[in-house]
């Protein structure tokens, strides 16, 4: 019920919004698309969840707001991670959702209260304006199969014999032709169809389906007239545009309209709307600089969706996850239900130490090698053992209502070890599944180490805390004792914490986080904190001593996540006073974190600076560090003649792996003057100092004839010889962005000495490397030379391997008598699929005689014998070739004409033709 009554209070801002900024600009297309679009933003925003951090709805509200939402969303991931929470209180007992609900609906019996009513009527009303929307959809169709239609181009006009206004639906216009004469008729017709070419029925059909879902919500109504009054708003500005008279277009309107509206789900002419529309044709039209009033709807969401969408907890950020996990030094609840198959909790090894004020023992598996092992901890009063008997192998028993524990081993000057015996109390068993609680002997040993007792029981029962197999075991497996809770619930009380799970308490005692701590964490966050984030400010041990070190050094307002951050990733006021020193005064805390996280020290920096960068910021260095860039490989590209290398370009040496011993090698391969950028589109391109040295001189290479073994045997005795080969081509300038283009593309010496035996020279680089791409080789050159094209271009050729133009193709054309047929002519055949088959079938039809450029065009409009013959049927047997093409291109069809003869029988095609074209 709660998305219901949001969404129809987002359709209502959606409106108010329109109203108020949008529904006098003449920008209607913008309007159309912003109107559906609000729609559907309407009914999805709900489902969004807020995180808690930028949220404007605080916590009190959100159970209420969230859970009807997310249940309406059906969120089946967030019903699994959903804990149940426990309420405190010293003056009201509290139970659980599941508890009281099951306690106030019993199963013969069900309370019907407002809510169920409300929600009664709202579907009674769905359902009632749904039966309206499927009758005017059937009466749509049965208008269209009772009428006849006439089809005219892409839309049908549906002829009817009753007085109502004109009207669209999907490709149909219904009207009635007595009521109008030609000229309105035709305008009619005109506007209409722009309704049909704008699809303007979706619009109709989604905010029809808008009123019948939100027919209790007065804004929809108004939704849906403001949609379909921007539609005609849409259509006459679209009449205006292709040309029509305004003062005519506005006089037939006021012809046509008329004050009853067919049905909602048609575009029509209204009377009651004509004077607006009149006003808006006759308005100044809007200009860019009313922009700024769309961009104002986004806001104005956001503070919707800020204020009252669902709030979920904020994810802990993927960079600290090791550092904030929920699970640190605790034992999985997988671990424990693993282990109840795998080992024995009841008997196993022992060991004890005494040491400040706290006698722990260590509670393990007797096989330390075991796959399974396990170990458990728990500190006592020192009075716990205060009866061990003194010698090797002595037995000590302790008894507690959960069982008894044999000790047996060696107890002495504060340590000891051995084995110990666990036997449980039947009777303690039966009083925890009384209370609701299932219990197993590793259950009862966890029981008998955190105290769990009938004393517990009992203060549970007169607390009246509602707890649940998972609160049990949070109790037992993390050692919270009756007067830890006692003392954490009378503090937390006064701190203001009522809202709490039994997890949050067990981990406060697990990690020994006592009530001060709570006070300090709080007065350093300026807010209550909620106990999972004081948890794991204690494991990372945030003390007030860090805090007050960042203070005393001019760091007073930062928030508890900046502490924690800088905590746990070590960063002292220390380190930041070093970067001070180097004279970066205006550090943030944030900056030393990141710099710390990369491992950049003042040092590091220092070396930048000694190696001539002295403004070198602390980004620079961080980006350098992050890459490995050391003032060493700096300084050993300078020492080679590079002086004014910038550290932007040292870390993309780095990142490419670039070294001096490379560089190196490409001067020697002789690019004397290679700049280290140049160097680097080497390296990416794969073009090492082998393919760029002139090993060998290409005398041999030039004067081997044009055979496939003369190559063959230039590449054999000259496999790295690359750049001198292309000089000896006659490309003297070859730069590296050649080599590298010509790498890429794997464009060879041989392959342009190929293009000069074929009598094609001075091909510039990037002519051949086109050539390459598209395939084009001197051997395809020479089929079309020997075809008849003595003097084609590389351009033509490369034209032709495009088009895949062959010169078969070419021979095909000739058999059949067209000698002298251009490439351009070959190529245009070919683009229009004009073959040589198409045009022996086409010499068989009455056409032809045709030139073949007549024959080309004909193609190119698909005119057929079969289009023509419907017309030769009508009586119009002695059609010409242009009158067939004419036909085609103004799409005049057979119907048509057909329509134009049943009312004057006389009518030419020239006629019908200028007809089409004018109407």
């Amino acid at each position: 019920m709660a998305y219901i009554i949001y969404s129809a209070a987002l359709i209502g801002l959606s409106y108010i919004i329109y109203q108020l900024f949008l529904s006098k600009e003449t920008f209607y297309h913008l309007n159309r698309w912003v109107l559906v679009g609000l729609v559907l933003v309407s009914f999805c925003l709900p489902f969004i969840s807020v995180p808690e951090n930028i949220s404007f709805k605080t916590t009190i509200f959100q159970p209420s707001a969230d859970s009807e939402i997310q249940q309406t969303a059906i969120s089946e991931n967030n019903n699994a991670s959903i804990e149940k929470t426990i309420s405190f209180s010293d003056s009201a007992p509290v139970t659980s959702t599941s508890e009281s609900i099951t306690e106030t609906i019993s199963p013969s019996i069900i309370a019907l209260d407002w809510k169920s009513i409300l929600l009664y009527i709202y579907v009674l009303g769905v359902m009632a304006f749904g039966i309206n929307f499927l009758i005017q959809l059937a009466v749509l169709i049965f208008r269209m199969i009772k009428y006849p239609s006439i089809e005219v181009d892409a839309y049908k006009i549906v002829e009817t014999d009753t007085n109502h206004a004109p009207y669209s639906f999907w490709n149909r216009i219904f009207i009635n032709p007595n009521q109008y004469d030609p000229d309105t008729y035709l305008q009619i017709l005109k506007h209409e169809q722009m309704h049909i070419a704008g699809a303007h029925s979706l619009d109709m059909l989604l905010v029809e389906l808008l009123v019948t879902i939100q027919w209790f919500n007065p804004f929809a109504w108004l939704y849906r007239k403001a949609i379909d009054n921007n539609l005609e708003y849409l259509t006459d500005d679209g009449m205006l545009k292709k040309g029509e008279d305004k003062e005519v277009y506005q006089m037939n309107l006021l012809k046509v309209s008329t004050p009853d509206m067919p049905t909602g789900l048609a575009t029509s002419y209204n009377q009651s709307f004509l004077k607006k529309r009149i006003i808006m044709m006759n308005s100044k039209k809007s200009t860019a600089k009313s922009g700024w009033k769309y961009l104002i709807i986004i806001p104005l969401l956001a503070l919707t969706v800020l204020s009252f969408n669902p709030v979920h907890m904020n994810p802990t950020p993927a960079e600290n996850d090791a550092f904030y996990s929920d699970e640190i030094e605790t034992p999985s609840e997988e671990h424990f239900e693993e282990s109840k198959f795998k080992n024995d909790y009841t008997r196993g090894s022992w060991d004890a130490e005494l040491g400040g004020g706290k006698l722990c023992i260590m509670y393990r598996n007797a096989e330390p090698l075991k796959r399974s092992y396990w170990s458990i901890t728990r500190c006592y009063d020192p009075l716990f053992f205060a009866g061990f008997p003194a010698g090797n192998k002595q037995n000590f028993e302790i008894t507690r209502d959960a069982g008894t524990m044999l000790f047996t081993g060696e107890f002495e000057n504060g340590l000891g070890d051995g084995r110990y015996t666990f036997t449980p109390n039947t009777n303690f068993s039966k009083a925890l599944r009384d209370y609701g609680f299932s219990a197993d002997n590793e259950e009862l040993v966890h029981c008998f180490l955190t105290d769990f007792d009938e004393t517990y029981l009992a203060y549970l029962k007169q607390e009246n805390l509602s707890l649940d197999q998972d609160d049990f075991e949070d109790i037992i497996h993390k050692g919270l004792s009756l007067d830890k809770l006692k003392m954490y619930r009378k503090g937390l009380a006064n701190l203001g914490y009522n809202d709490y799970t039994m997890n949050e308490v067990s981990k406060l005692n697990l990690f020994d986080v006592d009530l001060e701590y709570i006070k300090f964490i709080n007065k350093v966050n300026g807010q209550q904190t909620s106990l999972k984030k004081i948890t794991k400010a204690k494991i990372h041990n945030l003390s007030p001593e860090f805090i007050k070190s960042y203070s005393d050094n001019g760091y007073k307002k930062m928030s508890l996540e900046d502490y924690m951050k800088l905590k746990i990733h070590n960063v002292s006021p220390d380190f930041i006073a070093n970067f001070k020193k180097e004279g970066y005064t205006d550090i943030s805390a944030k900056q030393a974190q990141n710099l710390k996280i990369h491992n950049v020290t003042p040092e590091y920096v220092q070396a930048y600076k000694n190696a001539g960068f002295k403004n070198i910021t602390l980004k620079e260095a961080q980006n350098l560090k992050i890459h490995n860039v050391t003032p060493t490989f700096v300084q050993s590209f300078q020492k080679m003649g590079y002086p004014n290398i910038t550290l932007k370009e040292a870390k993309n040496l780095k990142i490419h792996n670039v070294t001096p011993s490379l560089v190196e090698s490409y001067k020697k391969a002789g690019q004397k003057n290679i700049s280290l950028k140049e160097a680097v589109k080497l390296k990416i391109h794969n073009v090492t100092p082998q393919l760029t040295n002139a090993a060998q001189q290409y005398s041999q290479s030039s004067s081997t004839n044009s055979s496939g073994k003369g190559y063959q045997k230039s590449q054999q005795t000259t496999p790295n010889d690359f750049i001198k080969q292309f000089k000896a081509l006659g490309y003297d300038n070859v730069s590296v962005d050649d080599i590298i283009s010509l790498k890429i593309h794997n464009v060879t010496p041989d392959f342009i000495k190929r293009y000069h035996d074929a009598g094609y020279k001075n091909i510039p680089l990037d002519e051949v490397v086109g050539l390459k791409i598209h395939n084009v080789t001197p051997e395809f050159i020479n089929t079309f030379k020997k075809a008849g094209y003595k003097n084609i271009s590389l351009d033509d050729a490369k034209s032709l391997k495009i088009h895949n133009v062959s010169s078969d193709y070419a021979s095909e054309y000739a058999k059949m008598g067209y000698n002298n047929l251009s490439i351009d002519d070959l190529m245009s055949l070919k683009i229009h699929n004009v073959s040589p088959q198409f045009i022996k079938d086409f010499k068989k039809t009455r056409f032809g005689n045709l030139p073949l450029d007549d024959i080309i065009s004909f193609k190119i409009h698909n005119v057929t014998p079969e289009f023509v013959k419907p017309f030769e049927d009508l009586g119009y047997s002695n059609i010409s070739a242009d009158q067939a093409r004419s036909l085609k291109i103004h799409g005049v069809t057979p119907e048509f004409v057909k329509s134009l003869k049943d009312q004057d029988n006389d009518i030419s095609l020239e006629q019908a033709i200028r007809i089409k074209i004018h109407f």
